[in-house]
């Protein structure tokens, strides 16, 4: 089965979607912050640079194989601003990863925690994942909180410097 959405997954505030040519202003905002991209495994961006890995993503809108991207413009539907990104890597059939990146201007106003919360409800409910995995490095504190309320714990990490988060989906059993 391939891995991907009736475009685009709305949330209250949001508009989770393929990204275009368009974006580019909105991204180049965050990918050229260095406070955002801290975090983030890619060094600040310029605008040639920004375009280059928007060029990339703009065809990730399916994953038909472990270790495929959907990687998905987070656009703010008030303004029709991208004020972030969100992935959601097919680990297996029934595993999947998940990533978010978020302007500095949008943190901490919950947008990061409606958009994982609807990607992964969607996902589940589509794909039959059993299980989601996140990674962060050890200093974000801001997105290891956000995974624990959405229901991640801690695992053993994978590499040194990072932190990994797994959430086992809980299906109600019939009986």
């Amino acid at each position: 089965m391939i891995w991907t959405f009736d475009y685009p997954l709305r949330t209250a505030r949001l508009d989770l979607r393929p990204h275009t040519a368009a974006d580019l202003d909105d991204l180049v905002v965050f990918h050229s912050d260095p406070e955002v991209v801290r975090y983030i495994p890619w060094t600040v961006r310029d605008r040639q640079q920004t375009h280059a890995a928007l060029a990339l993503k703009i065809p990730q809108v399916s994953a038909a194989a472990a270790g495929e991207w959907i990687v998905l413009a987070i656009e703010e539907r008030s303004s029709h601003t991208v004020i972030g990104e969100i992935l959601l890597k097919r680990r297996s059939d029934t595993v999947a990863e998940i990533g978010y990146v978020l302007a500095s201007d949008a943190q901490g106003t919950g947008l990061a925690s409606e958009a994982v919360a609807h990607l992964m409800a969607v996902s589940e409910q589509l794909f039959a994942i059993s299980r989601f995995g996140a990674v962060t490095e050890t200093p974000n504190v801001a997105s290891q909180r956000l995974l624990t309320r959405a229901g991640f714990v801690a695992v053993p990490p994978t590499e040194p410097g990072l932190l990994s988060f797994e959430r086992r989906v809980v299906r109600p059993s019939h009986g």
